[in-house]
């Protein structure tokens, strides 16, 4: 399983969390990688990524504006539905789903697009051959629309993205 940290606007995510001594001791058997939209990380399972975000928290949220999980090939879950699916365990993950978007990385910009019902994301390509990474994206059941969707939104709304708790003051670098 890969994920997916999608850093904040102006924000070299790849770079910050290897010049931090609390960051490197956390991913040392991880070894991340940069990729268009972020970083990437091979965990092993779903409850090793969730750990793993848990362990960055803070860095999660001072940083990041979403964290993704591959389900499927070229397939992710936000941070709230992949929490939903292990901790809830009231979530199915099944086609089709119905909150959808698709991340069209160019570069560092990365625009998100709500995707309908039974619309393909491998259909986009045509429509954006300039970019780096098309990334299909399913989310929590929400108000008719994705998360990041609405207007004045961000990608990484806190209290739909990251439902961890704050850090302990024990737990900051």
């Amino acid at each position: 399983m890969r994920l997916l940290f999608l850093p904040k606007e102006g924000i070299d995510l790849f770079r910050t969390l290897l010049d931090s001594e609390t960051s490197r001791r956390v991913l040392r058997f991880y070894h991340p990688r940069r990729s268009p939209p972020g970083v990437s990380v091979e965990v092993a399972t779903l409850s090793s990524g969730l750990s793993l975000v848990s362990e960055l928290r803070w860095y999660v949220r001072r940083y990041v504006s979403g964290v993704l999980f591959e389900v499927a090939p070229g397939r992710y879950a936000t941070l709230a539905l992949a929490s939903g699916v292990y901790y809830g365990r009231d979530l199915r993950l099944q086609e089709p789903w119905e909150w959808r978007s698709l991340l069209v990385v160019r570069g560092d910009d990365v625009e998100r697009l709500a995707l309908d019902p039974g619309e393909e994301a491998s259909g986009y390509s045509a429509r954006f051959p300039d970019a780096d990474d098309l990334v299909e994206v399913w989310d929590v059941p929400g108000d008719g629309e994705p998360a990041g969707t609405a207007a004045g939104e961000g990608f990484g709304d806190p209290a739909r993205e990251n439902p961890l708790p704050p850090p302990a003051a024990e737990d900051l670098p």
